[in-house]
């Protein structure tokens, strides 16, 4: 089945790109695909909305960071709680975990042994994900 212009993904539609009077041949000496630099170079920080979650195969689990944007206005507190679950509920166990800290522990370099104690006394309970 062919997908809509619009719906294709960004690596579809690279494809169909050659040159541009702009870049000229920017594709010759490219060893990877767009997505693969993204996954590579790219982490999303956000409030993660259900639209973002449904298509993070596409974007990349290893790329998504939670963030409530607190305490800017167009963020998610004073309902994060609320916020995260509506995204996360329902979804494995190890994609929530990447999602809620693991990726930016790994981006930053934490050390996930030491957060362990603050993680435990304000990290949400995994059991408000279950589906």
């Amino acid at each position: 089945m062919q997908r809509s212009q619009s719906r294709r993904t960004y690596d579809e539609r690279y494809l169909d790109w050659h040159v541009t009077s702009k870049l000229g041949d920017y594709k010759s000496h490219l060893s990877m695909k767009p997505s693969d630099y993204f996954r590579r170079n790219v982490r999303l920080g956000t409030f993660l909305a259900t639209k973002e979650i449904e298509r993070r195969d596409e974007i990349g689990v290893e790329t998504m960071m939670w963030g409530s944007d607190y305490p800017h206005p167009e963020g998610t507190w004073p309902q994060t709680r609320e916020a995260m679950v509506e995204a996360f509920k329902g979804l494995p166990e190890d994609e929530i975990a990447a999602m809620l800290g693991g990726t930016a522990a790994q981006f930053f370099g934490f050390d996930l042994d030491k957060l362990a104690p603050t993680v435990a006394h304000i990290g949400p309970e995994k059991s408000l994900f279950e589906q």
